[in-house]
């Protein structure tokens, strides 16, 4: 039941509505607030719970987009090793070039020129 409102006695525009009667007014003011408070505890329970459906989708929504993240760097993490594992000669190659600098005393400014001269190479 939805109550709009007590009278103690029927006015004309309310005569078409649905309506209630009670032995005393006393008994319909008890019933009022009662069912009123118990409406108010219902829209409550109404809104934690969209509430909670909200933050529910929210969470959802942000974990998708943070798979689709993760799986887009794995990709190219993948890319990456396949690239590496298809040139793993050339890449201990120079691998072995900078040890070899490095052990002979090779600043790393020497060392970064060295690598931009095999680069363009």
């Amino acid at each position: 039941k939805i109550f709009e409102e007590f009278q103690p006695h029927l006015l004309k525009q309310h005569e078409n509505m649905p309506k209630l009667t009670y032995d005393n007014f006393s008994m319909a003011v008890d019933e009022f607030f009662s069912l009123l408070e118990g409406q108010k505890r219902a829209i409550r329970a109404e809104a934690a719970e969209e509430s909670a459906l909200e933050r529910l989708e929210k969470i959802k929504k942000d974990q998708s987009k943070r798979m689709d993240g993760l799986e887009n760097e794995m990709e190219k993490v993948r890319d990456h090793a396949q690239l590496v594992e298809m040139h793993a000669d050339d890449v201990d190659k120079a691998i072995g070039v900078i040890n070899s600098a490095l052990d002979s005393g090779m600043d790393w400014t020497a060392l970064f020129e060295l690598v931009e001269v095999e680069k363009a190479n």
